[in-house]
């Protein structure tokens, strides 16, 4: 992985600081990396405020402005970490691009006179660069073993606690958490404190199973078997009652994956799924029920032709599944096709101010917002994962591809790995799951003593 595992971290010659570990002793910044991840899961507003309308900060918001001053401070140093490691360099390129092309996106906000829609854009740019900075934090923290298994258990212990209080909503023991304006734009959906959006909730369970599915297969994780086989079926719950059925794409994607690169682990593992979710429906109507109603709700009624679902037909199924999506598609195509000389360097970063209704297709949105250059630092970016070399850590292996894979794939209908604010802290996560899997390759640890 481009040499991650030799970085020495006694150099004293490549970074700002007396001794290159200072990020791994000083507990300040493993606080400050917890609160960022706790934040992912509480992404309630903690403070609203209003510019035009309603506007809320979210405790990364907040968090976020010290994990960035930390960045600032001490940019030699992070940068050094961001060119040994591939899959910092180019999201680290994507994110400079992007901030490049907000100043076309500043044009059209003065041409338009529309100021806000500036600003806006000014937020989710911010937020790009703290998911960013937060994971290249948890990565270096991580050189310490025992900081990375507290990261992990706090990971998914938050997953655990957040997959209850949805199943509780669905029951009916905990009410709706969000405001009307989203009771109302988002029908009510129950999804706890991830975000009322229903793709939030299915990736988010769809990473944390991956993520507890990768470390059961990692005999070196140090974390509970039971506990993560409890993790995994938690969210898979979850994830089928989400109703996203971008996210049961992506579920299916990750599945056919882990069958072709551990076959024998992949047949254990549906048949203790089968047992398990067997044991439920029998022992609890209630729990099939409230699944079968989702699934019945939101796919099969969908399909107009029922072979087409027992035949596969990906072209129509997408067509009766997509909510509109494909002509919305075609719609983005003829809109890049009309207009080429968006295709090099695009039309700015987060700029709906030219085309306000959202692509859903993140191929397309890249392009239209950021050219040629942000698709290829974009998807390049993605790519990285599916390249780095595990010799050891198989389960990470499969978790990290698995996960790269269904995004590649998933991202073709939605945006869900972008910075829009109805999509909440979902790049956040991935950034922060991935970089949990690769945190396993550090071959150099670094101890909590705090000597100078």
């Amino acid at each position: 992985m481009d040499k991650v595992a030799q970085i020495d971290l006694l150099d004293k010659n490549v970074v700002p600081k007396t001794h290159f570990s200072f990020m791994v002793r000083d507990n300040t910044y493993f606080v400050l990396v917890l609160l960022m991840i706790f934040s992912y899961f509480y992404n309630l507003p903690v403070i609203s405020y209003s510019i035009k309308g309603d506007n809320e900060f979210r405790l990364y918001d907040i968090v976020g402005v010290f994990i960035m001053f930390v960045f600032v401070a001490n940019f030699k140093f992070f940068y050094y970490i961001i060119t040994k490691v591939k899959v910092f360099k180019w999201f680290f390129y994507f994110a400079l691009w992007c901030t490049l092309t907000i100043l076309v996106t500043l044009f059209f906000s003065i041409f338009k006179d529309n100021i806000n829609a500036f600003i806006q854009s000014v937020l989710y740019l911010f937020h790009l660069w703290v998911f960013f900075v937060t994971a290249l934090m948890f990565f270096i923290i991580s050189f310490n073993r025992n900081k990375l298994n507290i990261f992990v258990l706090f990971i998914l212990v938050l997953s655990v606690i957040s997959s209850i209080l949805i199943i509780m909503q669905n029951f009916g023991f905990v009410p709706f958490l969000w405001n009307a304006t989203y009771k109302a734009g988002y029908a009510g959906f129950l999804s706890g404190t991830l975000g009322p959006n229903k793709i939030i909730t299915g990736m988010y369970s769809l990473m944390m199973a991956a993520f507890a599915i990768g470390l059961l297969n990692n005999k070196k994780s140090g974390i509970n078997k039971l506990f993560l086989i409890f993790v995994v079926f938690i969210n898979l719950y979850v994830l089928l009652l989400s109703g996203s059925r971008t996210s049961y794409v992506g579920l299916i994607i990750f599945f056919a994956f882990f069958a072709f690169f551990k076959t024998s682990r992949f047949v254990f593992f549906a048949t203790l799924a089968g047992f398990v979710f067997a044991f439920l429906i029998v022992t609890n109507d209630t729990l099939y029920s409230k699944i079968d109603d989702v699934i019945s709700n939101r796919v099969v009624s969908k399909v107009e032709n029922e072979e087409d679902l027992q035949n596969a037909n990906v072209g129509k199924l997408y067509e009766d599944l997509g909510a509109g999506r494909d002509n919305i598609s075609i719609g983005y195509i003829k809109f890049i096709l009309n207009n080429p000389e968006i295709i090099p360097f695009g039309l700015g970063f987060n700029n709906r101010l030219t085309r306000a209704i959202a692509a859903h297709n993140m191929y397309l949105t890249t392009i239209k917002e950021l050219g040629i250059v942000g698709f290829v630092l974009y998807f390049g970016w993605l790519i990285q994962y599916l390249l780095i070399p595990f010799k050891k850590y198989g389960g990470n292996e499969l978790a990290i591809k698995g996960l790269a894979l269904s995004m590649l794939v998933t991202l073709y209908f939605g945006e869900h790995l972008y910075i829009y604010r109805p999509l909440f802290a979902t790049l956040g996560m991935f950034l922060l799951v991935m970089t949990a899997l690769m945190s396993y390759l550090h071959d150099n640890e670094v101890d909590t003593k705090n000597t100078n």
